[in-house]
């Protein structure tokens, strides 16, 4: 027997990894205030997550966002070893026992809250990907040294949200799979925060945090207001570090100067 749709499916996976009492009152309360958030702040979020069919969807995932559902089963799924069912319960099982562990008191399970930085989640997560990933998630995504922990560290109105880190995770699992195959790349802002935010929280904080990333990491490209993670360093991101090695040897930066003009005027 197959799942006939994809909220069907989030139920099976649901009700294989958690416990089926549930709280319902608190259930309620915790998905009233998503969809409150939705509707209320309809312009920071995909069009119609603020309606009753979201929020029936909310419902049927809970306590797992859709969001993240939809990511692991539209784009993970399409990874030629990524087995729809198994993989997914494979790699929600991992992460939600790290959650677990964590004493994680996050309202929903969502993208921007995947720990990555955990051993047996990220190997559940590379062990579909070609090589050269590791190398993005420890420099721009979630490493102990990486630049999202630094800038989340040194800025405590992104900090107090682990705002950098939660954007590029979501960034992260919304390209990294298909970003070979797509033929419009990345993941657009209204839904990387559709992957960050919860009650409570304001949008404009991930924003923020999303245009210093753009700036700052090396393997984050961009157009318009879609984002995706890359194997390969941004042009920018180039340019930008061999710049700053000849900050370092001024006098080369000079003699390359002087032999130049020196050229020009010998063509004269």
């Amino acid at each position: 027997w197959k799942p006939v749709t994809a909220t069907e499916s989030f139920e099976i996976v649901r009700r294989r990894l958690f416990a089926g009492d549930v709280d319902y009152a608190a259930r309620d309360a915790v998905l009233d205030a998503f969809s409150g958030m939705y509707y209320n702040a309809s312009g920071e979020f995909p069009a119609g997550v603020g309606e009753r069919d979201y929020l029936e969807r909310m419902r049927s995932a809970y306590p797992i966002h859709p969001e993240l559902f939809d990511r692991l089963y539209q784009d993970w799924s399409t990874l030629e070893r990524f087995q729809r069912t198994r993989g997914v319960l494979r790699l929600m099982a991992s992460l939600i026992h790290e959650l677990w562990e964590r004493n994680d008191s996050s309202l929903l399970i969502m993208p921007g809250l995947v720990p990555i930085d955990s051993t047996a989640v990220r190997f559940e997560i590379t062990r579909y990907l070609p090589e050269g990933w590791g190398a993005v998630l420890d420099k721009d995504v979630d490493g102990a040294n990486s630049r999202t922990l630094i800038l989340d560290r040194g800025n405590p109105n992104l900090g107090r949200y682990s705002a950098c880190r939660r954007v590029a995770r979501t960034v992260f699992l919304g390209s990294a799979p298909s970003v070979t195959a797509q033929k419009v790349r990345g993941v657009e802002e209204v839904r990387i925060k559709l992957g960050c935010v919860q009650p409570g929280e304001t949008p404009a904080v991930f924003g923020d945090a999303l245009r210093r990333l753009s700036e700052e990491l090396t393997y984050l490209y961009s157009d318009a207001s879609r984002y995706w993670f890359d194997t390969r360093p941004t042009i920018t991101r180039i340019a930008s570090d061999r710049a700053a090695q000849y900050e370092r040897s001024p006098h080369l930066v000079e003699d390359e100067i002087v032999r130049r003009m020196r050229a020009a005027v010998g063509r004269e």
